[in-house]
């Protein structure tokens, strides 16, 4: 059965949550970290309830200015965000293909090779 929008979803509700932690461990209020962001104390209040969805672009806003990054908001150390748009294809073809990861970069350069430059 689906979800109707006043329901809270668990996951909305823990980045809510971990969005809240991290402005307490700053000792920042809502208000600044909404000014900072370019949203509303409202909003923001929303968000870390878990009430509204948050759209990636605020996200990383919030992210900001937390000065946090994406990852320690979603607890989750494997997200990776690319801005330029040909290298994130790049990336999306590596993920979805590892074997390729062998030909851009063989296990012959090794990571001592990578080191020493």
């Amino acid at each position: 059965m689906p979800r109707t929008s006043t329901e809270l979803s668990p996951r909305r509700r823990e980045v809510g949550q971990r969005i809240r932690e991290w402005r307490l461990r700053r000792d920042l209020s809502q208000a600044e970290v909404a000014r900072v962001a370019g949203i509303t104390q409202a909003s923001l209040s929303n968000y870390e309830t878990g009430k509204r969805d948050l759209p990636l672009s605020t996200f990383l806003g919030v992210a900001k200015a937390l000065d946090v990054g994406v990852g320690d908001l979603l607890e989750s150390e494997e997200v990776l965000i690319v801005r330029d748009s040909r290298l994130s294809r790049a990336v999306e073809r590596l993920v979805r293909h590892p074997e390729l990861v062998e030909i851009v970069a063989p296990e012959s350069l090794g990571l001592e090779a990578i080191a020493a430059s």
